[in-house]
């Protein structure tokens, strides 16, 4: 972008979209990125938090379950001692077989069959109804009808019922336990339709007449659903369709709360045997006829206390996943509505906070309009408080400077309103004795050229010269400095100006007792103007920086852009004598010089003031006794595209 004035403006290319929008704008926009990357953040954390714990608690629940059933298993085990105890008293005391049927195999009992070894003969006691589903068992509402068949002795001592006697008559107390039991026990003791190879038995024993004879009651699990369904009716009593309970014989399902064992329930073979091995609880996922579930299986340990059966308690992953949505919600709910008030107060916030800078801003294009009265009005302790009293101190200096300004103004005007007629003067004067000065000058040339060597008015002759002579350079300045001639200007590269400048003046006298260090801009520094006066400034700045060190001085010279890209800058930097602080306001001034008598017009820095102005540029000093002395001169960069403009100075040739 080009500005009128023909400054540049080389950033607004390079303005971002967020650059262009307002502090509050930004301020919000980042408080609501804030809010929302650490809102989204925290209901992720927060999913992934709720979802392992509800998966924790899933599991910690069917474990329970797991646990409910062990205890369920001993409890049943010692009613069946019990019951074992008291049908042996009963037998002790004179009852006879078909008397246990009322009181051990009573209606809700937990006893499906007991049998009585009396020396060498074994009687089956138990109902009628052969079935093994004790729902079917005790469906009649009247007495139990109990039936006593002799079998043969191969059904209690071949099989692990021996096992359950043998620990009764060991510790001649009731014993009971979890046993398996053959395919042929089971047809023995009435099961002749169950057709697995083994049955799981959970079996009581107690010993009468001295122990010579014993009496064994069981119950056989397969196909019981009062068993498997009783931690699920403890823990969860109202819920029990949501959960599956599932007792296994290694990997076959012998009895579950699902309607069809067999198809509804499984486990995973590596699962069971490691269970079986180790003796050790297993949680995980499975899946049952009616969607996923989380399952625990428990160990079910024998007389042996040898893991034999596998409990499996499941509940339905969907139970958990409510809950976990219901919290996720819940949780999400109170995450947004906080968002939606950290947008509202962010947005309030902003507001109060720009508040403060709005009137700075306000306050600032005013005093640039010229309002130096205005003030900032705003309390505050805090940074944007000092702010407002740094600007307003501002405001006050540059009041009492611009009225130091226009003071010193009005005065430089007035001295150069007389420069300008002095120098009008001089011009006219100067421009009116160059023609006679030329004549006296010629004949005392001509004159000097005609005498002998040895003749005494040769001497005066030359001082004739020489003093026509400074005359003639005296008055030529003037006129130079008079005369604005046309201004033809190109687009050339300060640092080659530069360079041919110094190819010229090393021919200098001066030149040859210092040394010149170069530290030139490696990117060309195109301006619009004319080189050969451009040239004579820098001739003119160098040769006085040379005069102006004493033995071997050192001189810098340096180029480079100016922080906005528009303007290019040159400093020309001695370490010379330095200028008093009294004559740097003078140095400018035509005829004002420093130097002695026949060494200068004073003419100079006026001359290179005039050529960078009509380049649109500044020279500025900075020195200090003994210290140097610092020539920036700054010029308009060109523009892209511009190559040549030609300008004719409005000003009148004396």
């Amino acid at each position: 972008m080009v500005f009128a004035d023909g400054v540049r403006d080389l950033d607004t290319p390079r303005v971002s979209l967020f650059a262009r929008l307002s502090l509050r704008a930004r301020l919000v926009g980042a408080f609501i990125l804030l809010i929302v990357s650490s809102a989204s953040a925290t209901i992720i954390i927060g999913n992934i938090v709720f979802g392992s714990k509800v998966v924790e608690m899933g599991h910690w629940q069917v474990e329970s379950g797991g646990r409910v059933g062990e205890l369920v298993l001993g409890i049943w085990s010692d009613r069946l001692g019990q019951r074992a105890l008291m049908g042996s008293n009963m037998l002790q005391a004179g009852q006879t077989e078909p008397d246990l049927c009322a009181t051990v195999l009573e209606k809700r009992s937990v006893v499906d069959f007991a049998l009585v070894k009396r020396n060498q003969t074994v009687t089956l006691v138990r109902t009628g109804d052969a079935a093994p589903k004790i729902d079917k068992l005790f469906s009649s509402q009247g007495p139990v009808d109990c039936v006593h068949t002799p079998i043969p002795d191969f059904v209690l001592s071949a099989s692990p019922l021996q096992e359950v006697a043998d620990f009764a008559h060991e510790r001649q107390t009731p014993a009971s336990g979890l046993i398996v039991i053959g395919k042929e026990t089971l047809a023995g003791l009435g099961y002749p339709s169950l057709q697995r190879k083994q049955g799981l038995l959970l079996a009581g024993a107690a010993e009468f007449d001295g122990g010579r004879s014993v009496l064994i009651v069981g119950t056989l699990l397969d196909g019981r659903s009062d068993f498997v369904a009783a931690p699920l009716q403890s823990l969860w009593p109202h819920h029990g369709a949501e959960y599956v309970a599932t007792l296994f014989l290694g990997t076959t399902p012998v009895s579950s709360t699902q309607t069809e064992v067999e198809p509804a329930s499984t486990i995973d073979p590596g699962i069971a045997e490691r269970i079986l091995k180790d003796g050790r609880p297993n949680v995980g996922p499975t899946q049952l006829p009616g969607g996923n579930y989380y399952a625990a299986y428990t160990p079910l340990v024998d007389i042996h206390k040898k893991p034999v059966a596998v409990l499996s308690i499941a509940a339905l992953e969907s139970i958990h996943s409510d809950i976990r949505n219901r919290t996720i919600a819940l949780f999400s709910s109170l995450i947004a509505a906080g968002m939606i008030f950290g947008f509202i107060m962010t947005y309030v916030f902003a507001g109060w906070l720009i508040r403060p800078v709005k009137e700075l801003a306000e306050g600032m294009n005013k005093v640039a309009k010229g309002d130096l009265d205005y003030k900032v009005r705003f309390s505050s302790s805090d940074e944007l408080g000092r702010l407002a009293n740094a600007f307003n101190v501002m405001v006050k200096h540059v009041k009492e400077r611009d009225i130091r300004l226009r003071e010193m103004t009005e005065e430089r005007l007035s001295r150069v309103e007389k420069q300008v007629s002095i120098g009008r003067l001089a011009a006219g004067v100067a421009h009116e004795i160059n023609n006679p000065l030329t004549s006296v000058l010629s004949l005392s040339m001509l004159a000097l050229k005609h005498l002998p060597p040895n003749d005494p008015r040769r001497e005066d002759l030359e001082v004739v010269v020489e003093e026509t002579t400074r005359c003639r350079d005296i008055v030529k300045s003037l006129l130079d400095f008079a005369r604005e001639g046309p201004v033809e200007k190109r687009k050339v590269d300060l640092n080659r100006v530069i360079q041919d400048t110094l190819v010229l003046t090393s021919r200098y006298e001066g030149m040859s007792r210092i040394s010149t260090k170069l530290a030139l801009s490696p990117d060309p520094l195109d301006v619009m103007g004319d080189s050969k006066q451009l040239q004579q400034v820098f001739t003119n700045l160098i040769t006085n920086a040379a005069e102006a060190m004493v033995g071997n001085g050192a001189l810098a010279i340096t180029t480079d852009e100016d922080s906005s890209g528009s303007f290019v800058v040159a400093k020309v930097r001695d370490n010379g004598r330095g200028i008093a602080k009294s004559n740097l306001d003078r140095v400018f001034e035509p005829f004002f010089t420093t130097k002695g008598r026949g060494k200068g017009t004073g003419l100079g820095l006026s001359v290179s003031l005039g050529i960078v102005r009509r380049h649109g540029g500044t020279i500025d000093i900075e020195s200090a006794e003994n210290e140097g002395t610092t020539v920036t001169v700054t010029l308009p960069r060109a523009l892209d595209g511009q190559e040549r403009t030609g300008e004719q100075s409005q000003g009148r040739e004396p």
